[in-house]
């Protein structure tokens, strides 16, 4: 549970918004709180999907399934609009993290206790089927784990019994470890589908992993058509039922009534946590509901419309437990398969997939590449890093290629071993997560899913790019150093230029809103311009930019908000309504300024470190530190002490940590954005 951010919606239908729960690829949800003071997860489209006419119609198929298969063991909904500007739904908020989340924090669950939540399950699942519908993407993220008992959630690929097969576009849809094997196979699917998904959920509460094992999703699928599972530790009393869930005809599996009953039929909820669960999952629980009271009583009963109440306590395990798992889902869950288990048309095409995880949508090669300790790919500069959308996985770009981690495991997922110029190298992800890319002659940019290398506009040296959100170009400046030289729009497709922003003597940095409205730039001569990128008109222009060393441009988001670096601090500027702009000073300006600065929505904090330009011989010389602020009130909190200096900064789209390169430190540091102490640190 975080507090709001600058950018979050103060209310949302009758609701008062009052943390954000969790955020995703396709919208945010938040703890709302209605006029009577009941409370809700309200989930909230981003604002590029409320203009899709497909996304609109999946979404309110979701609310009208959701609401069909209300029941003892699933959240009801509460209320909702999907066809207003920003499509929201509000449903009952279960105080608890997924079943996934609580047995990776406190470890497998006692056999009685995951009885009594396959019980639930099982009979929120005789719910579903017995309205003809298919739930398609069961999982251990997709079961809350509440005080009350188990809460089946999110019908975002739910389906009719008759269409329960892969999606009209030919995808696959569901979560790879939890798949049926008929449905690998392409072969219609149905009820029996979600009883394998509840086998497999057995088996993970009861031993910390999947009867399938981890790896690439296209391994795990191998196992699942072709391997039995395994099920070592499985009690004798549940082994043959999960045996029988997990059979690969899906004739022979029970349905989820003769489970129910095998289990114990429908069970009482229980009055208190401790009645189902052991100690260390109840102490969860209440960690959990703690941190709910808490932003409910800061939200105070005036709370509405003004600046962000909750200043709710962070924690890695929270932060996607009562809220994220009720995230939007549609195209999440769904798997786009392409490998050995066939397919080849335009949709299955992992060059052409629609949104990808960095995670798993990985060429062989580049797989292969990754090394079994992360490291930099060498570098004799300070190395570069940017996050993915999903903030999942952390690209570094070095002299001698990129590589890709999972940061929150610690491992490296793959690496691209290519010569990266320049004194700065600077890695690009698209918003898809289907490609990533670096600067140097021309725009290098690998498919991720393929390894298909594309370099656009390759005959001169580009200083800087940024991909558009919308996935289908890409922004850049040719470093021809001739004034009046131009922003370029290349179609990714095509190579193509299709537009021209013009009017900057030598852009250094551009930046692109996050809807994609709008784009800017700072050029050699400190000039600052934004653009409409639909019509290439100026809408902007200001003077006394500073290039800095690192990040020093910002298009926060679609409203008009404006960040730069000047040699009097960071300006936030409001070029659509105009007004005096404000300016983030500290107390005492550094003898040669700020030398960077980024944003973090999440933490409500702007940080910017400094270096006296001296030459710095250890940790312990004054000439270097970090200046911060809260960003909403531009009060600064600029504090004696911190983890440390950290160069390159690279923020997560979520906001609640950042990256740095420390001094005397070969690693990247992953930091707290909030307390501003070491997270982890890689490399």
């Amino acid at each position: 549970m975080q507090h709001l951010a600058p950018r979050d919606p103060r209310r949302v239908g009758p609701y008062r918004t009052v943390a954000l729960l969790g955020a995703g690829g396709m919208g945010r949800v938040y703890l709302g709180i209605d006029r009577e003071g009941r409370t809700a997860a309200v989930k909230v489209v981003r604002a590029e999907y409320a203009y899709d006419p497909d996304f609109r119609e999946r979404f309110a198929r979701e609310l009208d399934l959701a609401r069909r298969v209300h029941g003892t063991h699933t959240p009801r909904v509460l209320d909702a609009d999907t066809s207003g500007r920003t499509p929201w739904m509000a449903t009952e908020y279960v105080r608890g993290p997924s079943l996934h989340d609580l047995v990776r924090s406190v470890g497998p669950l006692p056999e009685d206790s995951v009885r009594f939540a396959a019980r639930g399950v099982a009979q929120a699942l005789e719910r579903v089927h017995s309205h003809g519908l298919v739930h398609r993407d069961l999982k251990p993220g997709n079961v809350m784990v509440s005080a009350a008992g188990p809460q089946v959630i999110d019908f975002g690929i739910a389906a009719a019994l008759e269409d329960a097969g892969p999606d009209g576009d030919g995808r696959l849809v569901g979560t790879p470890g939890y798949m049926a094997p008929e449905n690998i196979r392409r072969e219609p699917g149905g009820a029996a589908a979600d009883v394998f998904a509840l086998g497999g959920m057995i088996v993970y509460a009861l031993t910390g992993t999947g009867p399938f094992g981890e790896g690439h999703p296209s391994a795990v699928m191998y196992r699942i058509t072709n391997q039995d599972p395994v099920l070592t530790g499985i009690p004798e009393r549940l082994h043959g039922l999960v045996s029988a869930c997990l059979d690969k005809d899906p004739r022979e599996r029970p349905s989820a009534s003769r489970v129910l009953h095998a289990l114990g039929g429908p069970a009482a909820p229980p009055t208190t946590a401790s009645a189902w669960l052991p100690p260390p999952a109840v102490h969860t629980l209440e960690r959990i509901d703690g941190e709910y009271r808490d932003a409910v009583a800061a939200a105070g009963p005036g709370a509405a419309g003004g600046a962000p109440a909750s200043r709710a306590r962070r924690r890695p395990l929270l932060v996607g437990a009562a809220g994220a798992a009720l995230l939007l889902t549609a195209g999440a869950g769904t798997w786009a398969l392409a490998g050995p288990f066939g397919g080849g048309t335009a949709e299955e095409d992992p060059g052409r997939r629609v949104r990808c995880d960095l995670t798993e949508h990985i060429a062989p090669e580049l797989a292969e590449a990754a090394r079994p300790v992360p490291s930099i790919p060498s570098s004799s500069v300070p190395p570069g890093t940017v996050f993915s959308a999903d903030g999942r996985v952390l690209v570094v770009a070095g002299s001698q290629g990129l590589a890709l981690w999972d940061w929150e495991e610690g491992t490296e997922i793959a690496r691209i071993e290519d010569e990266v110029p320049g004194l700065s190298p600077t890695p690009l992800v698209s918003p898809d997560g289907c490609r990533v890319g670096y600067n140097g002659t021309g725009v290098h940019v690998y498919v991720a899913g393929t390894g298909e290398h594309t370099v656009y506009r390759g005959d001169v040296e580009v200083v800087a790019s940024a991909f558009d959100p919308d996935g289908e170009g890409l922004y850049l400046v040719e470093g021809t150093g001739e004034p009046e030289s131009a922003v370029l729009r290349v179609d990714l497709e095509t190579a193509e230029v299709t537009d021209t922003y013009s009017g900057t003597d030598g852009a250094h940095t551009i930046a692109v809103s996050p809807g994609g409205g709008y784009l800017a730039a700072v050029d050699y001569t400190g000039q600052v311009r934004v653009w409409d990128t639909e019509s290439g008109g100026t809408l902007f222009e200001a003077g006394g930019a500073e290039p800095g060393y690192g990040s020093n441009l910002e298009l926060p988001d679609e409203d008009g908000g404006l960040l730069y670096m000047t040699g009097d601090g960071v300006v936030h500027e409001d070029f659509l309504d105009g007004g005096p702009p404000r300016t983030f000073a500290p107390a005492a300006m550094p003898e040669n300024g700020l030398s960077e600065f980024v944003l973090s929505p999440g933490a409500d904090r702007l940080y910017a470190p400094y270096t006296s330009g001296e030459l710095i011989v250890d940790e312990d010389s004054e000439g270097f530190g970090m200046k911060v602020w809260e960003f909403s009130t531009g009060e600064e909190l600029t504090g004696e002490e911190d983890e440390g200096y950290v160069s390159r900064l690279g923020m997560h789209p979520d906001g609640h940590v950042f990256t740095g390169v420390p001094l005397l430190d070969s690693d990247v540091w992953i930091v707290d954005a909030e307390r501003l102490r070491l997270h982890s640190r890689i490399g």
